[in-house]
């Protein structure tokens, strides 16, 4: 078996970054994060809206967030999909309870993966379910400075948020025009 040649030239809590021992090549890594897609009984979409410090708006977004909070965490189970599949279920399950208040969801799965690119890796995990039931939100302090507001959108609503830019975060757009069938 042949030696990784991808080294780590820089590794910090949340970001490193790899250097191809030959070819020069680098790129940097992130450990994933999770979005989730879930619906209510009528058949609509769970999506907050949240104050978003990069674009200096508030945001309309699909709940998530990290599934590892440091990149050692994630380094350790990069190659173990079973491990990492895990992961992300008990990351979707956690954030959907902080941000959103639900506390359990139905027939979970992860619906698609969003790779950054080749010199990012950095991929989001698109988790779909069905909410079968909320309480309050349980927010984290930076949480309860953004003010993460919780409510339910007909699928024809949200695709004109989608067409009116509504939705900032653009692999979050894409999946969502796939999901929708636009």
């Amino acid at each position: 078996m042949a030696d990784n040649p991808w080294k780590t030239v820089f590794k910090g809590d949340l970001i490193a970054v790899e250097k191809h021992e030959t070819k020069g090549y680098e790129h940097a890594i992130r450990p994933p994060g999770v979005r989730l897609i879930l619906t209510n009984a009528g058949g609509e979409l769970l999506i907050t809206k949240e104050y978003r410090s990069e674009i200096s708006a508030h945001d309309y977004r699909l709940p998530g967030g990290k599934v590892f909070d440091d990149i050692d965490s994630w380094l350790a189970v990069r190659d173990n999909d079973a491990a990492l599949r895990d992961a992300v279920m008990r990351a979707a399950r956690l954030e959907a309870k902080q941000e959103t208040g639900v506390d359990e969801i139905t027939d979970p799965n992860i619906y698609a993966v969003s790779h950054a690119g080749a010199s990012v890796e950095w991929d989001l995990y698109y988790v779909t379910g069905s909410i079968a039931r909320m309480s309050e939100q349980e927010l984290e302090d930076d949480e309860k400075e953004r003010g993460i507001e919780v409510a339910f959108y007909a699928k024809d609503k949200v695709a004109d948020l989608l067409r009116a830019s509504g939705i900032q975060e653009d692999r979050t757009a894409g999946v969502l025009y796939r999901y929708l069938g636009l």
